[in-house]
């Protein structure tokens, strides 16, 4: 061969070498344009209507199908946030039911969530007002979102270090509205409670959340269905699921709600309307006959979505088999079995009036330390039951190689003032006020005053000072006063009605133990004043007692709710020890001072008094709620009445002060005694919203003041009415007691009450 015939011959293999290289490229690149599709799904708001997103999802699980990226908008970012986590649809439904949606969508916590401390003034005023900076401060009306965002915190527990939300176990983004600009904010990185939460923040109802600079409220306002967001991630088919607003026809148009709707409306609308344009298969549950602000029907809800996406199983069987012949999915990140989380950093924002040092000692979290998402939720409702902030969260946020915990608190004015009304048979019509200034002195104290106005007042005044940095030990100054009738009384021969002053002053070890308990130790000097209400043969104007006493107590609380509790337990035990220190009588003109050098009618012994109250709650089943109540009492000196007024008093379907006794089937404090033990049963229900019919009925053996042996049988039962108004409870009912003793009152006994309590 030539050299031209060599040279030919390598330029022939040359041009064969490249053309094949040409055609592998083109056939790879063939290959890589029939790449698996990938599918998103786009969830909008509304309301509890957003519900039904899981229905869609269970539909879509049957036939095999899982979204490869998802957005959602207000109660489709809650679904879609927690779906991309990697929860199941039934999951999601379990959630859903298990969550108490009436405190969610509310700004209180139940009772038992409240320190004890701080127990008194929980939902029991008509307004509470804040004190700044000596201004008064109106409450805003919104809700602040404390349970909600907890409980969102809670369930996203598995992604909290994830801090892009395209790294989730399913691409996810989210969209909320920003009030400042009126923009619309893509939600695609951060604290994904956070967003979630920021996305739902229903204007009129829930307050909006700041974030960065931006004041975030529900994205629902601007853009509800974010078909477009999807595409922009990738997205290459979209199926979407709305549930958001539908205009009005004219003929609908005939309330002021309604158009004020479909004017509020009105952008997200239009806005959906060219968003559906580029959706590939759109469901549309209709869910009518439910309220979108009710998210109890939780099933009924999501078998609407269900049935509104059955039709479309088949094509997504069909789809889900097409694009695995393209390609298998990969299969999904599984991030919920994250249980622990340490952290390198713990940071405190927001607490202008609370120093880091309480905060950090009542959360009790130290870096580095394993902790799970229960004890995280349950510290933060710890903090915010010390009733120092409006709202408390938390967020976990990695930083370049840490993990740093940041605990965000919006300041509640240290001076709040609490004002309502009170009307029952016993004390009469009155104003109630409460004032509590905390950090008034130094920091971990309290200063507290309630004063209840009317003709038979009360007044308590406190000074509490807490010691440790968790805020469970502390000494407590404390003044208490209250004016109450006795309806009979037998002194000296004479019966009728007596007005009792009691007054003391004193000092008290406090030990709080957690929220529901508290143990103390007081040191007291008592003034107890009898005055007769009617004019006295032998003119008697007055008796007064003067003791000093030492009380040791034990208290527990753990009801849910302080009205028509549902569930939870109430015990108070007390041990004492008295003397009587002095005495006087005034009658007519003259007053006689008494001591023990000179007792006269007096008993100057020492007494021991042993008080014991309890009552149990069973958890409401259904519409029903079943309590048991005991009493007991121990007096070891209370001979007769002109030597020692310290009898407690019987009767009356609430307690008035610390020695009454509740008992249905008499008036309050009809009957003095010294020693009892009684038990009662209570069966509450609900017949419906607010409403309640109530049975009682107590059994007591009791050995009265000034009887010094044997004991009489008492008995009573009563049924009423109960009502949760804006006032306040109001009870209404009728009641019938059976003692033998009883002479001056017929048995059949009425009572009603309005307002709250003092």
């Amino acid at each position: 061969m030539n050299f031209t015939d060599a040279l030919i011959s390598l330029s022939f293999k040359s041009l064969l070498a490249v053309s094949c290289l040409l055609f592998i490229g083109q056939f790879a690149d063939a290959q890589n344009s029939q790449k698996r599709p990938k599918v998103g799904l786009v969830l909008s708001g509304g309301g509890s209507h957003g519900i039904a997103h899981v229905g869609v999802l269970k539909v879509m699980e049957e036939a095999g199908l899982r979204p490869d990226i998802i957005t959602g908008t207000s109660m489709g970012s809650i679904i879609g946030g927690y779906y991309a986590m990697g929860y199941s649809a039934d999951s999601l439904q379990k959630i859903l039911k298990s969550m108490n949606w009436q405190l969610l969508l509310s700004n209180t916590i139940p009772q038992n969530k409240i320190k004890f401390s701080e127990k008194r003034y929980f939902d029991n005023s008509v307004m509470s007002l804040p004190l700044a900076s000596k201004k008064v401060k109106l409450p805003s009306g919104l809700i602040s979102g404390q349970q909600l965002e907890n409980s969102l915190s809670f369930y996203a527990w598995p992604a909290a270090d994830i801090k892009e939300f395209s790294k989730l176990p399913i691409p996810f983004m989210c969209v909320s509205a920003d009030l400042l600009t009126y923009k619309k904010v893509d939600m695609k990185s951060g604290y994904l409670p956070d967003a979630m939460r920021a996305s739902s923040a229903i204007p009129t109802v829930f307050a909006p959340i700041k974030i960065d600079t931006a004041l975030l409220s529900d994205g629902g306002l601007i853009s509800n269905f974010p078909a477009e967001e999807a595409k922009n991630m990738g997205a290459d088919l979209l199926i979407g699921s709305y549930v958001g607003f539908h205009p009005y026809k004219e003929s609908e148009l005939q309330s002021l709600s309604r158009i004020v709707m479909q004017i509020g409306f009105s952008r997200s609308v239009d806005d959906f309307n060219e968003q559906k344009k580029l959706i590939d298969k759109l469901i549309v549950p209709v869910v009518k006959k439910i309220s979108s602000m009710d998210f109890n029907p939780v099933d009924s809800i999501v078998e609407i979505g269900y049935k509104a996406a059955l039709p479309y199983k088949e094509y997504f069987r069909r789809l889900a088999d097409s694009l695995d012949k393209l390609g298998k999915q990969e299969p999904l990140p599984y991030i919920l079995d994250k249980k622990y989380y340490s952290f390198d950093r713990i940071e405190i924002i927001g607490n202008s009036n609370i120093p880091d040092w309480q905060v950090l000692g009542v959360l009790d979290i130290a870096p580095g330390e394993k902790v799970d998402k229960s004890k995280l939720f349950d510290k933060i409702e710890l903090i915010y039951g010390m009733n120092w902030f409006d709202k408390v969260k938390y967020r976990i946020e990695p930083r370049n190689d840490s993990l740093i915990l940041v605990i965000d608190c919006t300041d509640k004015p240290t001076t709040m003032f609490y004002g309502s009304a009170h009307y029952d048979n016993a004390i009469g019509p009155g104003i109630l006020m409460s004032v509590t200034i905390k950090n008034l002195l130094t920091y971990g104290s309290q200063f507290s005053m309630d004063i209840f106005l009317g003709q038979y007042y009360r007044a308590r005044m406190s000074f509490l000072q807490f010691f440790d940095r968790n805020q469970n030990l502390g000494l407590s100054f404390d003044f208490n006063a209250d004016n109450t009738l006795i309806p009979i009384l037998t002194m000296r021969g004479e019966t009728g009605d007596w007005e009792n002053l009691n007054l003391s002053t004193g000092v008290s070890i406090d030990r709080v133990l957690g929220l529901n308990q508290m143990m103390s130790l007081s040191f007291d000097f008592e003034n107890r004043y009898l005055m007769p209400g009617y004019v006295s043969e032998i003119d008697v104007k007055y008796l007064t007692y003067n003791y000093l006493t030492s009380t040791f107590e034990y208290q527990v609380n753990t009801l849910d709710n302080r009205h028509f509790p549902e569930k939870g337990t109430l015990l108070n035990i007390s041990a004492g020890v008295s003397d009587l220190l002095s005495g006087s009588t005034k009658v007519g003109p003259n007053r006689t001072e008494n001591d023990k050098d000179n007792p006269g009618d007096f008993s100057f012994g020492r007494f021991y008094t042993l008080r014991g109250n309890w009552k149990h709650y069973f958890p409401s089943t259904g519409r029903l709620t079943f309590s048991v109540s005991g009493d007991i009492l121990y007096i070891s000196r209370c001979d007769s009445f002109p030597s020692q007024n310290n009898f407690f008093m019987l009767g009356g379907i609430t307690s008035v002060n610390n020695r009454s006794i509740a008992m249905y089937g008499f008036h309050t404090n009809e009957i003095p005694v010294k020693q009892m033990a009684g038990l009662g049963m209570e069966l509450d229900w609900k017949l419906m919203k607010d409403l309640h019919l109530t049975l009682g009925a107590n059994v007591a053996e009791a050995r009265e003041a000034g009887r010094t042996s044997g004991y009489s049988s008492l008995a009573g039962y009563g049924v009423g009415l109960g009502y949760m108004s804006i006032l306040g409870p109001v009870k209404v009912g009728l009641m019938h007691g059976l003692y033998g003793k009883e002479r001056y009152f017929s048995k059949i006994k009425r009572y009603f009450s309005i307002g709250f309590q003092f």
